[in-house]
C-alpha cells in the first residue's frame, strides 16, 4: 500500500470489522461496481455531482479515458436486503447531527468480501468540499478491497508450475496468474505470459546489483527498465524493442510493501519500430539478504479494449512477491 495509504488511520476516517454473526452470504457484482446511496435530489445536487466527479474521474496511466468506477445508485427508500450484498457500497448521510465530516468504513458488514463506506456531513457544502478533499483516500479504500479479492482468487488459482520456476531460476516467490502460460529466461530476468493476439497480458521480474545509492529515484530506474526491456523484449520487425512511451509521464510513489520500502511506476510502454503499446505498472524493493534489487511488472497490450479491470487483476500479483527471508520453500 502507498504510504499515503497511512492516511487510512488518520482522523477524517475509521474502519472496522463486521460484528455480525458468521455470514452465509457473498458480495455479488464485478470488479470496480459502486453502489451509491444517496437520494435522487441530493444526487443531482451541487453535492451529488462533487461525489460523482471524484468517483468517475479517470484511471491513471491509461491510454484511453475509463473511469474508477462503473457507478449506480438507489435511494435510502430503496436499499433493501437484495441490495445490501453488493460487494462496494456508499452511504452518504448529510445531517446537523454531525459536527464534522467523516469517513467510516466497514468490512463484510452484509456479506463476505464486501466493503461498505459510509461517508457523514453536517451540511452540503462540506461534504462537496470532503468528497474533493479526501478523493484519494476515497480511492485507496477500494483500491485495497478490490486488490484483495483478486489476490484471494490467485492464490487459489495460480500457475503453480511457472510460480515454481521463478523459484528456481530467480530466487524469488510469486503467484504467477494462472492465464500466463509461456516463458522466456534470460540472465537474472525471467518472462511470463498468455502469449494471445488480444488482451496480450505479461509478467516480468528482474534483478541487478544495488550498487548505487541513487538507485530509488525514476530517472535511475526508467534508465535500468530501458536497458532490461531492450535486451531481453524485442518486437517483430527486426531492430525493434520493448519502450517506454516518452510522452506520457510516468506515476512514480513511494510505497510500504508489507513492511518494507519499495517504489511503484505506472506508466505506459510502446514497441520502438513497433506499433503495439499499453499500460504497465512495477513495483522495485532491495534484496537485502543479497543486496540486490529486485524489479517485478506488469504490462497489458488489448488494443480496442477496455484495460482497467485487465491492469488491475494482474497488478494484484505483484503483491505476491516475497524476497529471501520473506517465504519458506514450501510455500509454493
Amino acid at each position: 500500500m502507498a504510504l499515503a495509504f497511512l492516511l487510512l488511520m488518520g482522523m477524517s476516517s475509521c474502519r472496522k470489522k463486521s460484528i455480525n454473526n458468521p455470514l452465509t452470504v457473498n458480495s455479488v457484482g464485478a470488479p470496480w461496481e459502486l453502489l451509491v446511496v444517496m437520494d435522487k435530489s441530493d444526487w443531482e445536487a451541487p453535492q451529488g455531482r462533487a461525489l460523482f466527479e471524484v468517483l468517475d474521474a479517470d484511471v491513471p496511466a491509461l491510454p484511453q479515458s475509463e473511469p474508477r468506477f462503473k457507478i449506480s445508485r438507489c435511494d435510502n427508500a430503496d436499499f433493501d436486503g437484495l441490495l445490501k450484498p453488493v460487494r462496494n457500497i456508499l452511504l452518504v448521510e448529510i445531517s446537523h447531527i454531525y459536527s464534522r465530516p467523516k469517513i467510516h468504513v466497514t468490512e463484510d458488514m452484509w456479506a463476505n468480501s464486501q466493503l461498505v463506506m459510509r461517508i457523514v456531513a453536517p451540511d452540503n457544502e462540506s461534504f462537496a468540499k470532503f468528497v474533493q478533499d479526501e478523493k484519494e483516500l476515497i480511492y485507496q479504500y477500494f483500491e485495497l478491497a478490490e486488490r484483495k479479492r483478486n489476490l484471494q482468487y490467485i492464490k487459489r488459482t495460480h500457475n503453480r508450475e511457472l510460480s515454481r520456476l521463478v523459484m528456481l531460476k530467480m530466487g524469488y516467490e510469486v503467484q504467477v496468474p494462472k492465464f500466463m502460460e509461456r516463458f522466456k529466461v534470460g540472465e537474472n530476468f525471467i518472462w511470463l505470459s498468455n502469449d494471445r493476439q488480444r488482451k496480450h497480458q505479461d509478467m516480468v521480474i528482474y534483478s541487478y546489483p544495488y550498487t548505487d545509492k541513487n538507485t530509488f529515484t525514476l530517472e535511475y530506474l526508467n534508465a535500468k527498465r530501458d536497458s532490461v526491456m531492450k535486451a531481453n523484449i524485442p518486437g517483430g520487425p527486426e531492430g525493434s524493442y520493448m519502450g517506454r512511451e516518452d510522452a506520457w509521464p510516468e506515476t512514480f510513489t513511494e510505497i510500504n510493501f508489507n513492511g518494507k520500502y519499495a517504489v511503484e511506476i505506472r506508466g505506459l510502454w510502446e514497441m520502438k519500430g513497433d506499433m503495439m503499446g499499453g499500460p504497465y505498472v512495477s513495483i522495485t524493493r532491495l534484496d537485502e539478504q543479497n543486496q540486490r534489487i529486485v524489479t517485478a511488472e506488469i504490462f497489458i497490450y488489448a488494443p480496442e479494449e477496455d484495460k482497467r479491470n485487465l491492469l488491475k487483476h494482474n497488478e494484484a500479483a505483484l503483491y505476491t512477491l516475497k524476497l529471501p527471508g520473506e517465504f519458506k520453500h514450501n510455500e509454493q
